[in-house]
């Protein structure tokens, strides 16, 4: 789960460039395996390994998660702004 954290947190930041809603999508995946494996490993008392692999994969996946949503935001914003302005200018 730690790995599939990590290469989800990974593979998030390529999908900001659609819009982000891949990014966020992936992103919010890698935070939940990432805190989930976490918690998986504190419970193991050491028998399972993989800590780091999983504090990366959140916080790779929070990263990306972020900046996705900001994205999107700007690319809706800008949007909407292109439509008002094309609706002021047609009266």
């Amino acid at each position: 789960m730690a790995i599939t954290s990590l290469v989800l947190g990974i593979a998030a930041f390529p999908g900001i460039c659609c819009y982000g809603v891949p990014g966020l999508a992936l992103g919010i995946t890698a935070v939940v395996l990432g805190r989930i494996a976490l918690g998986r490993i504190r419970n193991s008392y050491g028998a399972m390994g993989g800590y780091g692999l999983a504090q990366a994969g959140w916080i790779c996946g929070l990263v990306a998660a972020i900046l996705s949503g900001l994205y999107a935001l700007f690319a809706l914003g800008s949007i909407l702004l292109a439509l008002v302005g094309t609706f002021q200018t047609s009266r």
